[in-house]
């Protein structure tokens, strides 16, 4: 009898702690599955520029948060398309980004044996030389070993199709969270959430580009003959007149990268992104073939060719402001300005070669508000990157890279002060959050 109770007590005791285990190794668990029901505080979709910044600063003010990526890797442009000139972070010869988006740019910099350009020495006319280059692989890698220091969960290769409103803020597939962050570069969250989103026509928006680099450099050849190939093949319709619109002998000595021009390059939805690509790969194959039948040059070879074509333009969400080329231009400091950025309107020019090119004025710099990050009439919910409202002209500007990693820091902080106090991005104090962006090392637009 007595021995009979023991084991019953044994068992129970033994169930017991097995129900605890399953549960503790459950929660373990849930740390890195996406189908778990933990709700983050910030939830930032997009791995590049823009959502490594808003990821970096979510995190390290303390917010529990996930950065979801379509691609195996984090880095964006910068990486899959191998567009390593990542843009400005000085004007006029003072900085005006900086803080953990900086610290990735220098530590990449160093990591991969290269130097800085001397910003004491930038020169308006010379804004080229002040352009900051990057590895793309080592920056990738850096960027991930900063973004899981800094205590950010990663969900690699996931492509989000659905977003659902709740009591706390937003389902995002399967992820839940307070505040969410599109760093898409198409407003493809803020799209499924409901928003407004504009695309320019097909007539006037920007083409991307394919880079890819040969082992031609410094290749010898005639170049009277070269540019007669080189139009007669335009003629023929064995190329395309944007295939390479910087001019062929140019293309060749330099050995490729950029001046590949693909109209109406769209990454937007899968379907887009795959054609996009697709004729980013023919145009390679028909460059390479045109070039391999000129004397002189039947053996050359593509020694490097980006994984993605670079898309400059697609979607824009409407937000509560609008930034205009006028007021980009002028540096006009709004009163919810949080970022600094730093570039000319350059509009490239669709279906032809050539861009519009307008500088800012001495001593001007253009700014990014909130207002143009939050999509008007959805909540809890911020857009950074070149998705966020502005008219086609300063998008062309806002676009680039270190503009977008400091809107990023911006949005993040932003998002992270929302989840705190549980309300929308609207209602947090801007004093507040110029605060703590300024202790993470940010620059805050002043007048």
């Amino acid at each position: 009898m007595m021995m009979s109770r023991f084991i019953k007590v044994s068992l129970a005791f033994f169930l017991l702690v097995m129900q605890f285990m399953v549960s503790f190794g459950q929660k373990k668990v849930s740390n890195c599955d996406p189908t778990c029901t933990k709700i983050y505080d910030v939830i930032v979709v997009g791995g590049g520029p823009a959502g490594i910044g808003a990821a970096l600063v979510a995190a390290e003010l303390g917010a529990k948060t996930i950065l979801v990526e379509r691609d195996y890797r984090v880095g964006g442009t910068t990486v899959q398309a191998e567009v390593c000139d990542i843009g400005l972070f000085h004007a006029w010869r003072r900085q005006i980004i900086a803080g953990p988006v900086w610290d990735l740019v220098t530590r990449s910099v160093a990591e991969a044996g290269g130097s800085l350009p001397d910003f004491s020495k930038q020169e308006h006319d010379k804004w080229m030389e002040s352009c900051v280059h990057v590895d793309p692989k080592v920056y990738s890698r850096v960027a991930q070993e900063m973004l899981c220091k800094a205590g950010v969960e990663l969900l690699l290769n996931v492509e989000i199709t659905s977003v659902e409103k709740t009591d706390f803020g937003w389902k995002v597939g399967s992820l839940a969270g307070r505040q969410v962050v599109d760093a898409t570069g198409n407003a493809t969250i803020a799209g499924l959430a409901g928003a407004e989103r504009i695309k320019s026509a097909d007539d006037v928006r920007q083409p991307g580009s394919y880079f890819f680099r040969l082992s031609s450099k410094g290749a010898k050849f005639d170049t009277e003959a070269m540019q007669l190939a080189h139009k007669k093949a335009i003629e023929d319709g064995e190329l395309l007149p944007t295939d390479v619109y910087v001019g062929m002998p140019w293309f060749i000595r330099k050995g490729g990268g950029s001046g590949c021009y693909v109209p109406l390059a769209d990454n937007s939805t899968p379907e887009a992104r795959a054609e996009t690509n697709r004729r980013g790969y023919e145009l390679r194959d028909r460059v390479i073939a045109f070039i391999r039948r000129q004397p002189g040059l039947e053996h050359v070879e593509v020694i490097a060719s980006a994984s993605e074509v670079g898309v400059r333009e697609t979607y824009r969400v409407v937000g509560e402001k609008t930034i205009t080329e006028e007021e980009y231009l002028a540096g006009t400091i709004s009163d919810d300005a949080l970022s600094w950025s730093y570039w000319m309107v350059d509009q490239h020019k669709a279906g032809t070669s050539g861009a519009r090119l307008v500088f800012h004025e001495k001593d001007k710099v253009g700014t990014i508000p909130l207002g143009a990050m939050l999509p008007k009439g959805v909540k809890n919910m911020l857009v950074a990157g070149r998705a966020i409202s502005s008219d086609h002209a300063s998008n062309s500007a806002l676009r680039v890279q270190a503009s977008c990693m400091g809107m990023g820091q911006a949005a993040g902080a932003v998002a992270a002060l929302s989840a705190f106090r549980q309300c929308d991005p609207r209602e947090v104090p801007l004093d507040l959050v110029r605060k703590r962006l300024t202790d993470i090392g940010h620059i805050v637009p002043t007048k």
